[in-house]
């Protein structure tokens, strides 16, 4: 099923990194990154947009829950809250669209990350088979190159150091993905939180750490940007909250990354950086552009 949705950013991802990235892997990673989030914009905006009308509705909202301090899970307090919303046409949670969309493109890029022979090199599987079979020795097939480890990063790297069996076998006008950023990152391979196997490849593994820690640092401090920035800083005490359930999200997510990050290939971390301080910024120049249209320096 993500292949048929692969396919297409696969594609995006190829035509950058052979043609805007200058074959540079991380820098083809940002680039889509920037590209996604182009293709998610309506989809932001619409998200600020549902925050503003339900933090001009705050005042109302609260009055609300006052009348009903002492029975919050009164059904009448629920049918009024909701009437609330319908009368001046919000959707209290139409502000979490772009956050969901968020899993299933993770998955998607994991995907591309996994398989940079068939996404990025464009490799047919009967291609990627034949070399899996030359890596392996043993004729491996289609099943070895689809299975849950990352074996078509295996076999890229192993052949970028035997470049002439690998023409040989894909022809002259195939390529391999060098997938090393800034000489230092090897996106490729999977972070370790355990140092002290590290043996004689610290060199590879201790900088590799810093993707997992600085994609949990950049989710945490997004959700809270986007959070703190529609909602005011809260007073002592006070619980202030546009999106319901993004408190519990905020405090959620960033483990969640930081435990994923050390299970997949460090590429999608990566991703996941870029995507988060693209993020930011997104949100802020969008909390701009609302702000100068009610005329607020």
């Amino acid at each position: 099923m993500w292949d048929f949705f692969a396919k297409p950013f696969g594609a995006l991802m190829e035509f950058i990194y052979f043609n805007l990235a200058f074959q540079n892997y991380g820098v083809a990673i940002i680039i889509f990154t920037l590209f996604v989030k182009i293709l998610l914009l309506p989809l932001s905006v619409k998200q600020q947009r549902s925050m503003e009308k339900q933090q001009a509705l705050q005042p109302e909202l609260e009055a609300l829950k006052n009348k009903y301090k002492d029975d919050p899970r009164n059904k009448q307090y629920q049918e009024e809250q909701m009437a609330l919303y319908s009368k001046h046409k919000i959707n209290p949670y139409g502000g979490c669209l772009p956050m969901l969309l968020q899993f299933p493109l993770i998955i998607i890029v994991y995907q591309i990350i996994r398989r940079p022979l068939t996404y990025v090199a464009g490799l047919a599987g009967n291609v990627i088979s034949s070399l899996a079979g030359a890596y392996t020795g043993a004729g491996a097939g289609e099943a070895f190159v689809r299975t849950w480890s990352n074996n078509e990063i295996t076999i890229n790297n192993f052949f970028l150091g035997n470049t002439e069996k690998f023409y040989e076998i894909a022809g002259q006008s195939a390529n391999l993905i060098n997938m090393k950023f800034m000489g230092i990152f090897d996106l490729g391979i999977t972070p370790r939180w355990q140092f002290w196997s590290f043996g004689d490849e610290w060199k590879t593994y201790l900088p590799l750490m810093l993707i997992p820690v600085l994609a949990v640092v950049s989710s945490y401090v997004q959700m809270w940007l986007t959070n703190r920035i529609n909602n005011g800083p809260k007073k002592k005490g006070e619980k202030k909250e546009t999106v319901p359930g993004l408190g519990s999200v905020v405090k959620i997510m960033p483990l969640m990354t930081l435990f994923i990050g050390f299970m997949v290939p460090a590429g999608l971390g990566f991703y996941w950086i870029v995507s988060n301080v693209f993020g930011v910024l997104q949100t802020l120049l969008i909390k701009k552009m609302f702000n100068s249209k009610k005329g607020v320096v």
